[in-house]
C-alpha cells in the first residue's frame, strides 16, 4: 500500500489541517461545515435537549444477523471428531499394511533371529511414527478447538456485534457499487440523447419563425416529383439489375440458393430460420450490397420496428459484413444464421422458465450454459436423472477436413439422456418452425414413457393379453392395458408426465398399495410383475366372491403348496384357489375338487383329485370350456356352468378308467347333440362317450344283433337332492326289433326309458357322485333285452302282457292268474304272484329257474333261457297246482291230511297220515308230450318212503289196497291206470288226483287223530329248520324259506274253511319236517 490514510478525528477543535482558509467546505451562509476553530465549546451547565430529540437524532439501529445464519459450534466439534476418527482408521489401516515377520511363541528360527529382529524393529518404528504423527496433528486441532471455545465463551456478545457491523458495512458497500453502476448506465444512455454542438439560438429562431435570416441560401432546385409510371419503370430497372447480378455476376453461397427479387430488392430465404433483404444499384459486383430488412420465419417471432435500435445496429453490422470483398453475402449469412440459432435457444429457454414456474413446478429444472439449453425433467424422481440437451453444433469433422460442398455450417442438435445414459438410436423431432418448449418436453417424456411401457410389456409373459398405446407427442396417452381372464379384470399402467410416477387404474385399495410399491425409492419391484400379480389377485378375488355366492367351500388354502399345483397342472401358476362345490361332499365326492389356476393367459379350471389331507393332488384334468368370442366374464352363471362341465368331466374320467381296466374300446369326442324334429335349429355341443354294443351285451355266437354297433353316453348333470349324477345313454335298435319294441312301449310308457318311432332310445341312469355308470348301463341293456325277449316268449306261449317296464313284467297266464317278474333287484330276478295263484307253492323253485347259475352266460344270454323255462313251467304246472289247491280246500275236515310236498317243478309227494299212505307225482316226457306219473310208494324200498311208512310193523289196510288197485286199473279219457300208478296228461291230472284223493279219504278213520300227531314233528327253532335236503327219487329238495320243498318254510296250503264248534276259523300253518 502506498501509505496509511488517517482521518482527522479532532473536528473543529483539532489541529490545523491542510484544508484551511477558502478551501474549507462551508455552508450557504459562509460558516465552516465542521465548525470553526474559535467557536467556544458549550458549557456543561447549559440546559440539555429533551430525550426524545436526542433519540430522534440517533442513527437507525443496525439490523442484526438472524441466528439461523450462524453455524453452531457443535457442528464444528462433530466434524472435527469425525475427521479425527477417520484419520485414526486410516492410520490403523496403514499400520496393518506394514509387513512383519511372525514368530511362534516368541522363539526365533535358527539363523534368522537377528535379521528378523532388525526387520521388526524397522516396521515397529514406522508404525510408531504414523501413530505419533496422528496424535500430534489431532492434538493441534483440539488445542485450536479449545482456544476457539474459550474465546467464544468470553467474547460471544462482542463477536456478535462485530458480525452485525460487518454485515452492515458489506450492505453499504454493495449499495455504493450499485449507485456507481446506475450512474454509469445513466451517463451512457444520456450520451445517446445528447446533441453535439447544439445551436440553441438558431433552433429557437426556426422553431419560432420557421426561418433564420442569417442562414445562407444555397440555391438548390427541388427535385421533380416522380410519377407512378416512372416509379414503376425504376422498380423494373432495379429488379432487372438485381436479376442480372444474381444470375451472372454474383457467386452465391450454397446456403443462399433460394431467393426472389421484387420491389427493387433481393430477398434471400433460409427455410425455418430467417430471410433478409438487400439491394444494389449496379448490375455487377463493383459495388457492395446494402442491407435493408431482416425477418424470422418461425414462431413465436419477435416484433422488429423499423426505427428500433436493434434494426439500426443490425444494419450497420450487416453493411460492414457485406462490404467484405467476395464474401459479403456469406458473412452476412453466417452472422444471421448463428444469431437465429441462438435466438431459438433463447426462446426455448424463456418458455421453459415460464412452464417451470407453472404446471411443471418442482419437476423441471432449466440450465442454460453458453449457447446451450439443458432441461432436467422428473427431478424429484429417485435414481439417476434424465435430461434433454439442446445446443449449437459446429458440424466440423474430427480430422478437420472439409467436404467438397464447402465448409459446414452450425445447426441445432439435441442429446437425450435417459436415466443418466445417452440414447443414440432415437430421433428427437423438434418443430423448429413453431417453437414450443412444452411440446418438445412432452415429446421427450412421451418417448421415455413409451420406453417404460415397452419395458414393462417385455417383462410380462408372451401369453398375456396386453395392449400398448404409444404416443410420441402426448405422454398422458401412453399406457399399458393388461387384462387377465374376465373382460372386466383390467389394469391400466401409465406414467404421470410431470413427475414420472407410475399410475395404476382403476383405483382400489390393492392397486393403491401396488402403486406405492413400484414408486418407492429403494428396491422397487418390476411394474410388469406388479401388474401381473395385481391382475391375478383381482381375478382370484372375483372368483372367490362368486364361489361364495354359490355356496362353494374353499379347501386346501394353507396346506396346498404352490409348486404342487404347478407340478400337477404343468403350467406357470401365478395364483390358485381350490373349491369344493355344493353337493360334492357326499360319498366319493369328498376327494374331488375344482381348482381355479391363474396364469398369464387368464384363468384355467381343473378337476383335481385331492390327497387324504388336501396337501397333494393325485390327479388333475383341465376342464375345457367353450367361451363365446369377445365374451369372457366371471359370474355365478359362469361358475355354475364350470361346475356342470366339471361333473361331466369327472363322470367321463371315472367311466374311462373303468373301461381301461376292463379293456373295452371307447372314444370320447365333442359331438353335436342329435336334433329332434320338433326342436329348434340350434344345437348344443357336448362331450359324448362312444361305446361298443358288443362289449356291453353278452350275446351268443351266431345270434342276430338287435342294437346298432355304437352307444353314446352323455352326462346330464348332478342332482343336489340325491347327490347323484345322471347320465343319458343313446342307442338305436335295428328296424325289426324296433317295431316290436314300439308296440311294447306303446302299451306301457316308461319314466327312465324313452323310445322313438325310428328306433332311437334313451336311457336315464343315475349313479352316486364319483362312481362309474358302465355297470348300470350293462344292467339296463340287459333289462331291455330281457323285456324284449320275455315279451316274445309271452307272445309265443300265448300269455297276456298286462304291463311292462325295465324293472318288471306283469302278465296273465290263466283265468284270474297274474304274475310279475321283477328285474330291478340287482342281478337276481324275482317272481311275484297274485294271492289266488296256485304257483305260490313253488315260488322259490320258479325263482331258482329264473336265476339258474348253472347255465353259462353265453347259453343263458342274460337269463333268457331261464325266462323260457319259467313260462314253460307255469304252463306245465298250472293244472296240477290248481288241483292241489282244490284237494286242500276239499279236505277241510281232515286238517293237515294230506300234506303236499313240492320237491321240484315236476316232482311232488302227497302224504296221508290217516290212512297212512303216500304217492309220488312226476312229470315225464314222452315223445313230444309231457305226462304226469302218479306212483304208489307202498311198493318202494323203505328208505324211499316217508317216515311213517318205514316202521317194520307197518302194513297198509287191505280195503285201501283193494280200492287203490281198482283205481290204478281204471281208464279215463285223459288218464289211465297202469297197475302201480296212474299216467295222466296235463289237463287230466286234476281229475286223476281228485279220484285218488277221494279213494284215500274214503278210508279215513275219525278215531285215529292221535296217529296224525304221532307221525308228525313240529319244528319251531331256526336252527332245527336247517336240515339236509330230502332226496326223493334222486331229486334234491332244498329246505329254504319260501321254497316249495319239504323244508321248514315251504309254502303249504292248509285246509280252508275248517271251523270249530263255536264257528271260528281254525287255520293253522305248521313247519313240518319229513324224516328219511
Amino acid at each position: 500500500m502506498p501509505g496509511l490514510l488517517k482521518m482527522n478525528t479532532n473536528g473543529a477543535n483539532g489541529i490545523a489541517s491542510t484544508r484551511e482558509g477558502d478551501g474549507k467546505k462551508r455552508t450557504h451562509d459562509g460558516k465552516i461545515v465542521n465548525g470553526e476553530r474559535n467557536t467556544p465549546r458549550p458549557e456543561s451547565s447549559a440546559v440539555s435537549t429533551t430525550v426524545a430529540d436526542q433519540v430522534a437524532q440517533l442513527p437507525p439501529e443496525l439490523v442484526q444477523v438472524a441466528a439461523s445464519s450462524y453455524h453452531p459450534l457443535s457442528k464444528l466439534l462433530e466434524r472435527i471428531n469425525q475427521e479425527c476418527f477417520n484419520d485414526l482408521n486410516d492410520v490403523l489401516n496403514s499400520m496393518s499394511e506394514i509387513p512383519t515377520s511372525n514368530q511362534t511363541n516368541g522363539a526365533m528360527p535358527n539363523g534368522l533371529g537377528s535379521y528378523n529382529a532388525a526387520a521388526n524393529t524397522e516396521a515397529s518404528q514406522r508404525k510408531k511414527q504414523l501413530m505419533l504423527k496422528f496424535a500430534h496433528d489431532s492434538r493441534t486441532k483440539m488445542i485450536k478447538l479449545l482456544v476457539l471455545t474459550d474465546w467464544g465463551q468470553r467474547s460471544a456478545a462482542s463477536v456478535s456485534k462485530l458480525i452485525d457491523i460487518f454485515s452492515w458495512t458489506r450492505e453499504q458497500t454493495a449499495d455504493l457499487d450499485i449507485v456507481d453502476i446506475q450512474l454509469l448506465e445513466m451517463k451512457l444512455l444520456s450520451n445517446e440523447a445528447r446533441q453535439r454542438n447544439p445551436d440553441i439560438r438558431t433552433a429557437l429562431e426556426i422553431l419560432a419563425t420557421k426561418k433564420a435570416e442569417w442562414l445562407p441560401d444555397m440555391g438548390y432546385s427541388p427535385p421533380n416529383p416522380i410519377s407512378s409510371e416512372n416509379a414503376l419503370d425504376l422498380m423494373r430497372y432495379m429488379n432487372t439489375s438485381l436479376y442480372i447480378r444474381l444470375t451472372v455476376h454474383e457467386k452465391l453461397p450454397r446456403h443462399l440458393q433460394k431467393w426472389r427479387v421484387g420491389s427493387g430488392r433481393a430477398t434471400f430465404i433460409v427455410e425455418n430460420e430467417f430471410e433478409f433483404d438487400v439491394m444494389s444499384f449496379v448490375e455487377d459486383t463493383s459495388e457492395q450490397w446494402h442491407f435493408i430488412d431482416f425477418r424470422v420465419l418461425f414462431s413465436p417471432a419477435p416484433v422488429i420496428d423499423v426505427d428500433s435500435r436493434f434494426l439500426r445496429e443490425l444494419k450497420l453490422m450487416m453493411d460492414s459484413n457485406l462490404a467484405t470483398e467476395g464474401k459479403g453475402l456469406e458473412e452476412c449469412f453466417n452472422f444471421l444464421h448463428n444469431f437465429t440459432l441462438t435466438h431459438k435457444i433463447s426462446v426455448l429457454r424463456a418458455q421453459a422458465n415460464e412452464i417451470s414456474r407453472g404446471a411443471w413446478a418442482g419437476s423441471l429444472r432449466v440450465e442454460s450454459p453458453h449457447r446451450q439449453l439443458v432441461l432436467y425433467y422428473w427431478t424429484d424422481k429417485p435414481g439417476k436423472k434424465s435430461w434433454l440437451e439442446i445446443g449449437i453444433s459446429s458440424n466440423r469433422s474430427k480430422n478437420g477436413t472439409e467436404s467438397w460442398r464447402g465448409p459446414s455450417i452450425p445447426s441445432l442438435t439435441t442429446r437425450w439422456f435417459r436415466q443418466g445414459v445417452e440414447v443414440k438410436d432415437t430421433d428427437i423431432k423438434i418443430d423448429w418452425n413453431d417453437i414450443s418448449a412444452e411440446r418438445t418436453l412432452k415429446h421427450v417424456i412421451a418417448l421415455h414413457v413409451g420406453h417404460l411401457i415397452r419395458t414393462a410389456r417385455a417383462g410380462m409373459d408372451q401369453n398375456s393379453v396386453v395392449k400398448e398405446y404409444i404416443s410420441t407427442s402426448e405422454p398422458a396417452d401412453c399406457m399399458l392395458e393388461a387384462s387377465m381372464g374376465a373382460s372386466v379384470n383390467k389394469i391400466t399402467l401409465s406414467v404421470q408426465p410431470a413427475n414420472g410416477r407410475y399410475i395404476l387404474q382403476p383405483i382400489t385399495m390393492v392397486s393403491a398399495q401396488a402403486e406405492h410399491a413400484i414408486n418407492r425409492p429403494h428396491n422397487p419391484p418390476s411394474p410388469s410383475k406388479v401388474v401381473t400379480q395385481l391382475l391375478a389377485q383381482s381375478l382370484v378375488s372375483l372368483v372367490h366372491r362368486c364361489a361364495q355366492q354359490l355356496g362353494w367351500q374353499q379347501i386346501a388354502q394353507q396346506s396346498l403348496r404352490h409348486d404342487t399345483v404347478k407340478m400337477a397342472t404343468k403350467q406357470d401358476v401365478i395364483q390358485f384357489a381350490v373349491y369344493r362345490p355344493r353337493g360334492w361332499s357326499a360319498q366319493g365326492g369328498s376327494k374331488w375338487a375344482i381348482a381355479a389356476v391363474v396364469n398369464a393367459a387368464g384363468e384355467t379350471w381343473w378337476l383335481c383329485e385331492m390327497g387324504p389331507t388336501n396337501s397333494t393332488i393325485e390327479f388333475a384334468q383341465q376342464i375345457l370350456m367353450e367361451k363365446p368370442k369377445g365374451q369372457s366374464r366371471i359370474d355365478r352363471s359362469t361358475l355354475s356352468a364350470i361346475a356342470r362341465v366339471a361333473v361331466s368331466t369327472l363322470a367321463f374320467h371315472v367311466n374311462i378308467q373303468m373301461l381301461k381296466r376292463e379293456q373295452m374300446k371307447h372314444t370320447l369326442a365333442n359331438d353335436f347333440a342329435e336334433q329332434r324334429p320338433n326342436t329348434t335349429k340350434g344345437v348344443i355341443r357336448g362331450w359324448v362317450l362312444h361305446l361298443k354294443t358288443s362289449e356291453l351285451l353278452a350275446t351268443k355266437t351266431g345270434e342276430d344283433p338287435w342294437l346298432e354297433p355304437n352307444i353314446r353316453l352323455v352326462c346330464h348333470g348332478l342332482r343336489m337332492q340325491s347327490h347323484s349324477v345322471w347320465h343319458i345313454a343313446v342307442g338305436t335298435m335295428i328296424p325289426a326289433v324296433a317295431a316290436d319294441m314300439k308296440k311294447l312301449m306303446a302299451s306301457s310308457p316308461q319314466l327312465n326309458f324313452n323310445f322313438s318311432d325310428n328306433g332311437h332310445f334313451q336311457i336315464l341312469l343315475d349313479t352316486p357322485f364319483g362312481e362309474e355308470v358302465i355297470s348300470k348301463l350293462k344292467l339296463r341293456l340287459r333289462d331291455i333285452y330281457r323285456l324284449r325277449i320275455f315279451a316274445t316268449i309271452l307272445r309265443k306261449r300265448k300269455m297276456l302282457l298286462v304291463s311292462s317296464s325295465l324293472g318288471h313284467v306283469k302278465f296273465q297266464y290263466g283265468k284270474d292268474l297274474w304274475a310279475t317278474v321283477r328285474f330291478d333287484t340287482g342281478d337276481e330276478v324275482r317272481v311275484e304272484f297274485c294271492k289266488s295263484a296256485p304257483h305260490i307253492r313253488i315260488q322259490r323253485l320258479l325263482n331258482n329257474i329264473l336265476n339258474d347259475k348253472s347255465l353259462t352266460a353265453a347259453s343263458n344270454r342274460g337269463g333268457i333261457v331261464g325266462l323260457d323255462r319259467f313260462c314253460t313251467s307255469l304252463l306245465l304246472t298250472r293244472p296240477i297246482l290248481t288241483a292241489f289247491d282244490g284237494i286242500e280246500a276239499s279236505n277241510a275236515k281232515t286238517f293237515g291230511n294230506p300234506i303236499i310236498h313240492a320237491h321240484a317243478i315236476g316232482v311232488y309227494r302227497i302224504t296221508y297220515a290217516n290212512p297212512i299212505c303216500s304217492f309220488d307225482i312226476r312229470l315225464k316226457p314222452k315223445g313230444d308230450k309231457a305226462l304226469w306219473l302218479i306212483e304208489d310208494n307202498d311198493k318202494k324200498p323203505a328208505d324211499l318212503r316217508p317216515k311213517n311208512q318205514r316202521a317194520p310193523n307197518y302194513k297198509r289196510r287191505e280195503d285201501l289196497t283193494t280200492a287203490l288197485r281198482t283205481l290204478f286199473w281204471k281208464r279215463e279219457d285223459l288218464w289211465y291206470g297202469v297197475g302201480s300208478g296212474i299216467i295222466a296228461e296235463l289237463d287230466g291230472i286234476p281229475d286223476a288226483l281228485k279220484h285218488l284223493n277221494e279213494t284215500v279219504v274214503a278210508y279215513h278213520d275219525a278215531n285215529a287223530t292221535n296217529t296224525t300227531t304221532a307221525t308228525t314233528t313240529v319244528k319251531t327253532s331256526a336252527k332245527e329248520s336247517k336240515v339236509a335236503p330230502e332226496k326223493t327219487n334222486g331229486v334234491a329238495v332244498q329246505n329254504k324259506p319260501g321254497g316249495g320243498g319239504s323244508g321248514p318254510a315251504q309254502h303249504q296250503r292248509p285246509p280252508f274253511n275248517k271251523t270249530n264248534p263255536s264257528g271260528k276259523s281254525q287255520v293253522k300253518r305248521e313247519v313240518i319236517e319229513i324224516d328219511d
